[in-house]
């Protein structure tokens, strides 16, 4: 039983690896036998890595956020109490009370008072900056520097009802000084429960920055410090300070610790790529490690395929090369060899028979070159240039000598007409050309038939100088034309509309003239119309099958796609 599952599975294993190629077997082998098993190792360190610093920076952000919240609030709440200590100390708020109302030497005393009690309470140095007192009667001092304006009603850090201890984060009310400073302030009240003034201290933010910069670690975590109004205040990253904290949960992990009675909250967090970052390292050495033994196995493997598929890879691209002689050079001894030279005697034989098929394709272009020739030669040359212009001239200083106005007009437009028709000089005219050949021969006939036909034109203006095979429109006017004249006595109506599609012009004729040649598009004589099969040929033999004439009976139009002259710009034959 076994044996036959195995021979199975051999039978299956073989008629799949038939279908691919030498290198491509290798590929494959190399692919399932070392880069999947190598892949999972890598993906399996990457991932161990990673929930391993995710833990490992859970543990370290708590703990640190907690460290900076609770030494922050020790060193708030140590100044918070020294406002606290002013503030009940009755002998300040006496003093204050009765400033505005004492002579100048009581001031003095108070003064002094006043400066020894700060000097005492608060010191010269630390991290507080300025302490001020300023009384409801807009008494004001400040130990060195002022911190408000010193108006209850116009200033944004004095009030009238803090009896708590209020921290703020913003810059003093003075212009010389626009550091932004935690700002403390409470208010002074009698034992009565008047309010005196307000005690403000100003605190660096030094300290804070330092509890920020200190709790760094190598994982590279931001520390934050925001206010009530999400600004940053401090951060480990000074381009933080003065934005607006952004809460990014999705990018990174945050821990946040609120500082009580403060307002404000640290915020410590590490970037999701940081992390990362550590884990693709991981995954990275394992793959190196694994892949450098895996390459000199592929190595010696693809030395020993290389011999084998040589030969046949040098036959392949001999083959995929564009021409019929091929020769492969091949110096071998080995069953390929015999294959290569089967494959020259074949080259051989080829290019006989494909010099043979060129003399027959070289003969039958040049067959239908002069066929071209032959096809517009017996338009020009069915009438003699040189007799009809000379009579046609005679014929108008005539007319002009005996005043017949309307014979002049004729001749005239017959000579244009004829002039742009049988012109054996050139081969391309411009729209503008080939518009006035349509009006001398609508001319023509309205002069016959008493002004039964009405053309309308619409050409773009940056069109009319574009060059184009000549006798394109005027044949196809002339057949439409003549056939409504040989079965209708109407009022004749034809539009011509002429525009840019790409590299050619597209001709788009319609009308009650239109109509009712499309109409009789069945009979006979409509479809033995030469001028319309004349122009649709020629544009075909041309320029082949993307161009030619269309009768669209169901849009009730004709449709003519002839190509640009490209070699405006360069001059030549063609050109007038």
């Amino acid at each position: 039983m076994l044996r036959h599952w195995g021979g199975l599975i051999k039978a299956k294993g073989l008629g799949k690896l038939y279908q691919y190629g030498i290198y491509k077997r290798l590929s494959w082998c190399f692919i399932y036998v070392f880069v999947v098993p190598i892949l999972l190792i890598g993906i399996y360190n990457g991932c161990y890595t990673l929930i391993r610093n995710t833990r490992q920076a859970n543990a370290f952000l708590e703990e640190s956020t907690v460290q900076i919240a609770n030494n922050l609030s020790s060193y708030l709440y140590d100044h918070m109490a020294l406002l606290e200590e002013v503030a009940s100390n009755r002998s300040i708020v006496s003093d204050l009370a009765v400033y505005q109302f004492s002579d100048w030497e009581k001031k003095s005393d108070i003064e002094n008072h006043l400066r020894l009690i700060m000097g005492h309470t608060f010191g010269s140095g630390g991290a507080i900056n300025t302490v001020e007192l300023v009384t409801v009667d807009e008494a004001y001092f400040y130990f060195p520097s002022p911190v408000s304006n010193g108006l209850f009603d116009k200033s944004q850090i004095l009030t009238a009802n803090k009896e708590d201890v209020i921290l703020s984060v913003q810059t003093k009310e003075i212009p010389s000084d626009r550091i932004r400073y935690a700002i403390l302030s409470k208010g002074l009240f009698t034992d009565e429960g008047f309010l005196v003034g307000n005690i403000i201290a100003a605190l660096e933010l030094s300290y804070f920055n330092k509890a920020c910069f200190e709790n760094v670690s190598d994982l590279l975590n931001d520390v934050l410090i925001i206010d009530e109004n999400e600004t940053i205040i401090s951060a480990s990253d000074e381009t933080y300070v003065g934005a607006t904290f952004i809460d990014e949960r999705l990018g990174s992990i945050s821990i946040s610790k609120s500082i009580p009675g403060t307002g404000l909250v640290v915020v410590n967090r590490i970037a999701l790529s940081t992390l990362l970052r550590s884990a693709f390292i991981q995954f990275g050495l394992t793959l190196l490690v694994a892949i450098v033994f895996a390459l000199l196995a592929l190595f010696l493997a693809m030395l020993f395929t290389e011999s084998i598929s040589r030969p046949i890879n040098m036959l392949i691209e001999e083959m995929g090369n564009e021409g019929i002689n091929k020769y492969v050079a091949d110096h071998g001894a080995d069953e390929y060899h015999l294959i290569i030279e089967g494959f020259n005697l074949m080259s051989g034989h080829l290019v006989q028979a494909a010099q043979g098929q060129f003399t027959m394709q070289l003969q039958e272009t040049e067959l239908r070159a002069l066929r071209k020739e032959a096809e517009l030669s017996a338009l020009q040359q069915q009438i003699n240039p040189h007799f009809l212009y000379n009579s046609l001239e005679s014929i108008y200083w005539s007319g002009q000598l005996e005043g017949d106005d309307e014979i002049s007009e004729i001749v005239n437009a017959l000579g244009n007409y004829l002039r742009v028709i049988i012109d054996k000089g050139r081969e391309y005219v411009t729209v503008e050309d080939e518009v006035d050949s349509v009006n001398n021969y609508i001319f023509l006939q309205n002069r016959r038939f008493d002004e039964r036909i009405h053309i309308d034109w619409a050409i773009k203006a940056n069109l009319q100088k574009t060059k184009i095979t000549k006798l394109v429109i005027h044949p196809i006017v002339e057949d439409v034309i003549a056939f409504n004249l040989d079965h209708i006595i109407e009022a004749i109506t034809l539009n011509i509309s002429v525009d840019g599609l790409g590299d050619a012009l597209r001709i788009i004729l319609n009308g009650s003239a239109v109509d009712y040649y499309l109409a009789e598009s069945d009979s006979q004589e409509a479809n033995n119309t030469s001028g319309i099969n004349n122009v649709g040929e020629r544009l075909l033999l041309y320029y082949g099958d993307a161009y030619g004439v269309v009768k669209d009976i169901a849009k009730g139009h004709i449709e003519v796609l002839v190509p640009i002259y490209q070699n405006q710009a360069k001059g030549g034959e063609d050109d007038e």
